[in-house]
């Protein structure tokens, strides 16, 4: 929309070019919400999100295309306020047959602390929806009855998320013609049943607590991402992994909550890149997680990201150097997120030098990982001195580099 506006300006004839443009009208204001939520910002919501509706409705109000690409609404909307305004946005886009729907009304004072916006099939009456393809849902209540409304009535639906919903707490994700790619279930902590049988399914995401999972016919099925107390759960009952996960060749776990050690992993003889997000403190070893490599004879990439990872004060720099039991013939490619440079992180980047024969290139990022996960964080939060620190503690690796292993510092 800001593109349009800039458009709009060039000439008044063009003024009102973009009314008939049928591509994206993009109402994100997460920016915004950010900040007042982190306390960067001394706004009154009820004044933004008057402003935002006043300029969401003159827009679609102006808007002449018949057909819409995407629609995107971001703001804190709750039920209560905000209801009419959210249902006659929904109509609007799907009366333009839109194709990549999502709805992000993340609370900018803090979590659940009001009710979220309820979507319900009754909203879309005899509307035609088949045009969606791409779904996103982030704090919006949908039942599981719901979805499977989407499912049976969006037949090119390829992406479907679901963030943060209240209602949601069985999940059955089936049928033969499905052209699902990617679901995303995150944060939504009623959950108690998955069930899925989708033959084009290719990424899956899950972010929560322990529930009944379920894979029954995912053949296409290469990359998951692992979270939340769920994440947990996995890594202590290898036994019970589906056998889906074996599969994969990319797989992300997000254990930073919760992070002790990894136990003895079985074999995923498919793995290319892996992606461990850990919390950290410098008085622990993390040589402990490389039992997923271990258990990764095809691992081409690992990806290694510290939250909250900090040295302390009092902590003695002895770094123990542990050659494994057998090497990693086809890693070539390791990053380390969230680098500081104490004992724990310099003691695996010395352990992947030593055990990867066949190691190309070693990437030091001392950026800030943080659970929020937003754009901002790193920007906003961090201190440049100890990134200056950091960078300097990791320059040192240059001395214990094999030859051929690139050392590449962010």
């Amino acid at each position: 929309m800001k593109e349009a506006a800039r458009t709009s300006v060039l000439s008044r004839r063009w003024r009102y070019l973009w009314t008939s443009i049928s591509g994206s009208l993009d109402f994100d204001e997460s920016r915004i919400v950010y900040e007042m939520r982190m306390g960067l910002v001394d706004k009154s919501l009820q004044v933004e999100w008057c402003r935002f509706v006043d300029w969401v409705n003159q827009v679609l109000n102006l808007h002449q295309a018949p057909t819409l690409g995407e629609f995107r609404v971001c703001f804190d909307m709750d039920d209560k306020v905000s209801k009419c305004h959210i249902d006659s946005w929904i109509k609007f886009a799907i009366r333009k047959r839109v194709k990549r729907l999502e709805l992000d009304f993340t609370c900018s004072w803090g979590y659940l602390i009001r009710e979220n916006y309820i979507l319900t099939s009754q909203l879309f009456g005899n509307s035609h929806i088949g045009s969606l393809t791409e779904l996103r849902l982030t704090c919006v209540d949908v039942t599981g009855e719901v979805i499977e409304y989407f499912l049976l009535n969006c037949p090119f639906l390829e992406v479907l998320r679901v963030a943060t919903s209240k209602s949601l707490v069985d999940l059955k994700i089936s049928g033969p013609s499905l052209k699902l790619k990617n679901l995303e279930i995150v944060g939504c902590h009623c959950l108690k049943n998955i069930e899925i049988s989708a033959i084009n399914l290719v990424s899956f995401e899950y972010a929560g607590p322990k529930i009944s999972m379920l894979f029954k016919n995912v053949p296409r099925l290469v990359k998951a991402s692992i979270g939340g107390p769920y994440g947990r759960f996995l890594v202590n009952n290898v036994g019970q992994i589906s056998s889906s996960f074996f599969q994969l060749e990319t797989l992300i776990l997000n254990l930073c909550s919760l992070f002790t050690s990894i136990p003895k992993f079985p074999e995923l003889s498919n793995l290319k890149q892996l992606e461990l997000v850990l919390n950290g403190s410098s008085g622990r070893s993390l040589l402990d997680c490389t039992s997923l490599l271990k258990a990764s004879p095809s691992l081409y990439r690992f990806v290694l990201k510290f939250e909250g990872l900090y040295e302390s004060k009092q902590e003695k720099f002895k770094v123990k150097v542990r050659k494994a039991k057998c090497t990693h013939r086809c890693l070539k490619v390791v990053e380390l997120v969230g680098f500081v440079g104490c004992t724990i992180d310099i003691e695996l980047a010395l352990y992947v030098l030593k055990n990867a024969v066949s190691l190309e290139k070693i990437i030091i990022d001392p950026r800030s990982v943080y659970p929020t996960g937003t754009q901002w964080d790193c920007e906003d939060l961090w201190d440049p001195e100890d990134k200056l620190e950091a960078r300097a503690r990791a320059k040192l690796l240059e001395t214990r580099l094999p030859p051929g292993v690139e050392l590449v510092i962010l």
